[in-house]
């Protein structure tokens, strides 16, 4: 009898799309053929077998890898590079089965807990604490490289391994507790020591890895600190170097951290690094669900690569950034889940056209999305989207400028996103010709004061930039200094503000005098809507150091703005330019527009002046705003701003916004629908001034 002749169809099924079609499972094996009944095993494997189809010229369709449900654990990151791209007629898609769920994990699962017994350190464990504390020795699971607990303002590079239990990140334990009022520095020594006054602190001397995060000078730069030395006679506290890299002032606010004498609340875990033991207080009071100890740096690495796509994977449990993406051309983050990460979520490096979409990202300890991209000195856009993106939960460690997006660069579209549950700046953003349109922001700079849900500052040159149609809310004041919707700090100027609707924050607007125009933007509820400072009008005002910070002519004179394309498309840098250089006020053609906006409740002051920069004409522009006009909207209670076609408001010039703002349904979400809760304060929107 003769054999069957068996053919490559036969061995390798296709796509609908006609590329090649892969499985991964992880009963799998990596030396399989790949097919649906022989899967490989790891994302490596995939990489490796398409590499091989590839130099056999059989990719010439692309491919699709399909991964079968279940964990697939990295102790290193999976690296692509120019070689395992796709086409734009045949991409590479990396994706999870229909309805499974499928985990690219860099936690190692570790063995069962056990009840508190003999162990050295348990001592300093609260007596009453003890009989829930559960234990375990992460070198007997094979890990004994712990690494470090971050200092500074950043997690950079990395956090240390840390506990996640059934798919929650534990914290480190902490006193005064989340929620309770913070610790005040009683005094300052130098510039690296300072003084504390409640004798519970002095029992951390006994702690072998104490630590310390506040807002030690100033409301809106927070910082973690090891401690050098605690003395407790003297009452003072040292940092090692770095920590508060502005040192502490007296009532600066803080709290202590890493702290097994403070363990003492459900999801709180301490890591005594000098033997590997882990103390852990389970919310469940019994230890028993899969517990993992994130011990991958990065998951994926994408360096160089073109047409690639990831669809409907989780991506969890890492020390440093779970996917980092460095050049090449449509790369694309669909659907997927990035959360339990030591660092940033995303980092993008310089591309061209890459799509992060859908995705939910949370319990970040830094930031969620990091990208730098384009060329804002030519205008050469970068052509990156950010959008229907659910952020939330971030920045655990990073206090402060941990953005749940922050973007350099030029020709970025961040759109209907959901940003929420952050300590800091939702959108932190430099560079020139950028949309931020359509997102949904809320409850954020929770624990921050002079902050803005969007953020930029100190460059009189970022031309083009257009925040619209944004949803913007229930944003208030923990510190002494306001909160903002949108702040452009130290004279940021060249930005469209337009069509927004700002609900119950603070501050709705903050910005100077320069080159900004606010319009049609909806302001309900803030104290006040706008501010403004700093008219920029005379020598002295643009005079480094005294008048403004000296980056600021450096940028704009780097831009040769007398010449093309600037002074054609941009002639107010121009127009600038020659005021600096010859000494004179500026023209009219630079100052802020604030045109045809809504003003309703809130302060009745709805536009200050700070610093003593009254209001001129050769400044500002202020004309045909509605204030004071009920908007007589549907059911503001529930959060519904339309306004019918009887509105006063509309009647007195203002112009409908547009009807959708945040998330919307798609087959691309990671999740549907999408639940979330605002915090509502009803008090703490007006603070003491600028």
């Amino acid at each position: 009898m003769k054999k069957p002749i068996l053919l490559f169809s036969a061995l390798l099924t296709f796509a609908a799309s006609g590329g090649v079609e892969l499985y991964v499972s992880p009963a799998g094996s990596d030396a399989a053929s790949g097919t649906r009944s022989a899967p490989l095993a790891t994302l490596q494997g995939a990489r490796d077998k398409l590499r091989a189809l590839r130099s056999e010229g059989k990719l010439a369709e692309g491919a699709e890898v399909i991964f079968k449900e279940g964990r697939y654990p990295q102790r290193v990151f999976v690296e692509f590079t120019a070689e395992d791209s796709g086409t734009a007629e045949g991409p590479i898609v990396f994706k999870a089965a229909r309805g499974a769920e499928v985990r690219f994990t860099g936690g190692v699962e570790l063995p069962p807990f056990r009840p508190l017994s003999n162990e050295p350190a348990a001592a300093r464990i609260q007596s009453e604490v003890r009989p829930h504390i559960r234990t375990l020795n992460l070198k007997a699971a094979g890990i004994t490289d712990f690494g470090k607990e971050p200092s500074g303002s950043s997690s950079s590079p990395a956090s240390g391994v840390f506990l996640v239990y059934n798919d929650d990140a534990a914290v480190l334990p902490r006193w005064p507790k989340k929620g309770q009022e913070y610790l005040k520095i009683a005094g300052v020594v130098t510039n690296d020591t300072f003084v504390y006054a409640d004798d519970r602190i002095s029992k951390w001397a006994e702690e072998s890895d104490p630590r310390g995060q506040g807002w030690w000078a100033h409301d809106w730069a927070t910082a973690a600190i090891a401690f050098k030395h605690l003395d407790p006679v003297a009452k003072t506290i040292t940092q090692i170097k770095p920590g508060s890299g502005y040192g502490f002032r007296k009532s600066g606010v803080w709290y202590g951290y890493n702290l097994l004498c403070e363990l003492s609340e459900p999801g709180e875990y301490y890591l005594d690094r000098t033997d590997g033991t882990i103390y852990f207080y389970p919310p469940d009071d019994a230890g028993t669900k899969r517990a993992e100890a994130a011990v991958a740096w990065e998951l994926v690495k994408l360096n160089g690569v073109s047409n690639i796509k990831f669809e409907k994977i989780v991506f969890e449990n890492c020390r440093a950034q779970a996917v980092m993406i460095k050049d090449g051309e449509n790369v694309g983050l669909i659907g997927c889940t990035l959360r339990n990460i030591g660092f940033r979520a995303v980092t993008i490096q310089n591309g061209k056209n890459h799509r992060i979409a859908g995705c939910e990202m949370y319990s970040l300890r830094d930031g969620g999305i990091f990208a730098n991209a384009g060329k804002p000195d030519t205008l050469e856009h970068c052509g990156h989207v950010f959008e229907n993106n659910h952020i939330h939960d971030y920045a655990r460690f990073c206090l402060a400028y941990g953005a749940a997006i922050q973007f350099h660069g030029c020709g970025f579209t961040v759109s209907r996103n959901l940003i929420h549950n952050g300590p800091h700046v939702a959108v932190l953003f430099h560079g020139r010709e950028n949309v931020m349109s359509g997102n949904e922001i809320h409850s954020v700079c929770l624990v921050s004061g002079e902050m803005g849900a969007f953020y930029c500052g100190r460059d009189w040159t970022l031309v083009g930039n257009v925040i619209s149609g944004n949803y913007i809310h229930d944003i208030y004041n923990p510190r002494r200094q306001r909160n903002r919707a949108i702040m452009l700090d130290d004279g940021a100027g060249g930005i469209t503000m337009t069509d927004n609707l700002i609900v119950r924050v603070a501050e709705g607007i903050s910005l100077s005098a320069y080159g900004n125009v606010i319009s049609n933007n909806a302001f309900i509820g803030c104290h006040p809507a706008i501010s403004g400072w700093q008219t920029y009008l005379t020598p002295a005002s643009v005079t480094p150091p005294k008048g403004v910070h000296e980056q600021m002519p450096i940028r704009l004179f780097a831009l040769k703005p007398w010449e093309s394309p600037w002074k054609e498309k941009y002639p107010e840098l121009d127009a600038l330019a020659q005021a600096v250089t010859n000494g004179t006020m500026r023209p009219p053609l630079t100052r802020t527009q604030v045109c045809n906006n809504l003003v309703w409740g809130g302060s009745t002051n709805w536009l200050v002046h700070f610093r003593n920069y009254p209001y001129s004409p050769d400044a500002w522009l202020v004309t045909n705003n509605v204030v004071g006009i009920d908007p007589v909207f549907r059911d503001a209670e529930q959060g519904d701003y339309r306004m019918s076609r009887k509105s006063p408001a509309l009647k007195a010039g203002f112009h409908p916004l547009p009807a959708k703002m945040g998330l919307y349904k798609s087959d691309e979400r990671a999740v549907w629908p999408v639940h979330h809760v605002v915090t509502i304060i009803t008090t703490n929107l007006v603070s003491e001034g600028n």
